[in-house]
């Protein structure tokens, strides 16, 4: 199971703010200590960075009562897994998207009123009512058929087929040729024989954030939280890393490379 933020600062799940803090503290310290003895040994300090920055963001995650109850929404989410209906996705994870200050307010305006209040967080499709012919009687009654055939981007992907020629050591070896690097993730796809698409339609990552990904083009990715994710979806799926240890490793240090050049 990947790192997730409580695990980086040591502390549980129903940790309070104080403790969150403290435990952010002592974490940096070390990782301060750490960082400038690799320094001075001039070591690579690539990962100790990277740590640094997680740090960081997972202190202002769980700090942020907004931002740590979205957080643990989607961490259970991940644990028990994601829907695959849209509706039912909506359902489950809306009410974490959902500042709850704002959402205890719509419920005391629904209280107050028998209007529908707050269904527009669904998908509503708008269906345009079909204009009669010129030329047809008043009292022709068009007939309008409901196709039950699912839209193309309705229908779920076909699972990954991947190329398995290239061995699990083969691949795993592509990250001491490249490094934790966009390359790497480029060369590992392809020695997978997949394109972009096939990849994005298993793994649910857009197409352009992949590329990006592969391109280093920092900035056309979303917050470093999505792309941590994104690259741990990346590795479990096309198996560029059969340790844990390695494969945490390489986010880190893949990490560390988005937070200098973007930051």
């Amino acid at each position: 199971m990947s790192t997730g933020f409580y695990e980086l600062l040591g502390v549980a799940s129903d940790a309070d703010t104080p403790a969150i803090r403290a435990a952010y503290q002592e974490q940096v310290a070390q990782t301060m200590r750490r960082l400038r003895a690799a320094e001075a040994r001039q070591q690579d300090t690539a990962t100790l960075e990277a740590r640094r920055a997680s740090l960081a963001e997972a202190s202002a995650i769980l700090t942020d009562p907004v931002r740590r109850h979205r957080y643990d929404r989607f961490r259970e989410l991940a644990r028990t897994g994601f829907p695959t209906d849209l509706e039912e996705l909506w359902r489950v994870a809306g009410p974490s998207l959902v500042d709850p200050a704002a959402g205890a307010a719509l419920d005391v305006v629904r209280t107050l009123t028998s209007l529908r209040v707050g269904d527009s967080f669904g998908v509503v499709e708008a269906v345009a009512e079909p204009e009669p012919e010129p030329t047809a009687p008043a009292s022709q009654v068009v007939e309008v058929r409901h196709d039950p055939t699912p839209a193309p981007a309705q229908r779920r992907p076909a699972n990954l087929d991947m190329d398995r020629s290239a061995s699990v050591a083969d691949v795993a070896r592509l990250l001491d040729v490249y490094g934790p690097t966009g390359a790497w993730l480029r060369a590992a796809r392809e020695a997978r024989k997949l394109d972009l698409d096939a990849v994005s339609a298993s793994t649910k990552v857009a197409r352009r954030f992949l590329e990006s990904m592969e391109e280093e083009a920092w900035s056309n990715l979303p917050a470093a939280t999505f792309v941590r994710g994104y690259l741990r979806v990346l590795i479990r799926t096309l198996e560029l890393c059969p340790v844990a240890e390695d494969a945490e490793e390489a986010v880190q240090g893949y990490m560390a490379r988005f937070h200098r050049d973007r930051d």
